[in-house]
């Protein structure tokens, strides 16, 4: 018994009789992949992220020192490009991450 021929579904789908061939015919190679570009931007914010996560981790942060810093930034007392440079300046050497981050944005001269 044909399945396609109940009820005409054939006619309502137009199916055709199949030939005897099956499969997928090989009509050349393919060679495409897949590929993702990661913005600077994008891994400058995966660097922050994961170094706030190392000082938030560290068992050396004085919880004063980080209200009143807070506090500063919320007044806007940090909002100056040369505190924002000694800062990171300051990371870089505590964490000894500087050329690691130049080298991963590929930044060092």
């Amino acid at each position: 018994m044909d399945i396609k021929s109940i009820l005409g579904i054939n006619k309502i789908f137009k199916t055709a009789k199949l030939t005897g061939k099956r499969g997928v015919e090989k009509t050349g190679s393919v060679k495409k992949s897949d590929s993702v570009q990661i913005s600077r931007e994008a891994k400058r914010s995966a660097e922050v992220k994961k170094y706030i996560n190392i000082v938030k981790n560290s068992s050396d942060v004085r919880a004063d020192k980080v209200k009143m810093a807070r506090q500063k930034l919320k007044n806007g007392d940090y909002s100056r490009p040369e505190i924002f440079e000694k800062a990171a300046e300051r990371l870089t050497q505590k964490f000894s991450i500087g050329d690691k981050i130049l080298d991963s944005l590929g930044e060092k001269d």
